[in-house]
């Protein structure tokens, strides 16, 4: 692969990322109206499992070993990466509005819980310069590879937002489906799926992460909240 090969693979796994996930944070805010019923929420609920149901599916070794004979070892993680966001913007285009509202406030209440909602994207979006975003796309490990490096390990990072809480994009994505001046019941079906489906990929994610980095995650689990950050920074000493 050429160098102008890799940047063009670069564009586009950021793109297939990061355009579905602004997308979807638009969503959010607009939700399309509409006066969708019961049908229309039970499209929406199959929608939503395909979606979810794809992700748990391609995150299991056997899937992950089709894929690689069929791409390589190397383009695994971005493969998933770009299926993701792609998935997501189908879920996005063919997500049918539900009539009714749960709430919906105007005047300074209304510029209040939008800041809240600007804010919590803003965190979400800023969350990841504490880690290698690149190493978390796969686009790291595929640099790696075609230069002929070792895949670094995986190590503890407690870094920033991370030594007050676990997970704190998962907390960030929780305040994007639910804070914010409108709740339609468009925008509350997405965020009951949505939520229901972080807590099980969050309760994977630990046990992946427990069985990655052994006795030191165990001793920052027993020291960080796993949602609800603590007051005071956590230091990890080896």
């Amino acid at each position: 692969m050429t160098r102008k090969h890799y940047y063009f693979l670069v564009a586009a796994t950021r793109l297939c990322s990061d355009a579905p996930l602004l997308w979807m944070f638009y969503f959010l805010h607009f939700p399309r109206r509409g006066s969708g019923g019961a049908s229309d929420a039970l499209w929406n609920a199959v929608l939503f499992a395909a979606f979810a149901g794809m992700h748990s599916l391609f995150a299991r070794e056997a899937p992950k070993r089709m894929v690689a004979r069929l791409v390589g070892p190397a383009f695994v993680r971005i493969a998933y990466v770009i299926l993701s966001g792609v998935t997501l913007a189908l879920l996005l285009h063919l997500w049918r509005p539900v009539s009714g509202e749960l709430w919906q406030v105007s005047g300074y209440a209304y510029w209040l819980l939008t800041a809240a909602y600007a804010a919590s994207v803003l965190a979400l979006i800023h969350i990841p310069s504490y880690f290698d975003y690149h190493d978390f796309l796969g686009l790291r490990q595929l640099a790696r590879s075609l230069a002929g490096e070792p895949s670094s390990p995986t190590a503890l990072s407690v870094k920033g937002p991370y030594a007050y809480c676990r997970h704190p994009m998962y907390l960030a994505m929780l305040a994007v489906f639910w804070v914010g001046p409108a709740m339609s019941y468009t925008r509350l079906e997405f965020a009951l799926l949505g939520t229901l489906y972080l807590f099980v990929g969050l309760a994977f994610e630990e046990g992946n992460l427990r069985r990655e980095l052994g006795a030191s995650y165990q001793l920052y689990s027993a020291n960080v909240p796993m949602l609800i950050p603590r007051l005071t920074p956590w230091h990890y000493h080896e």
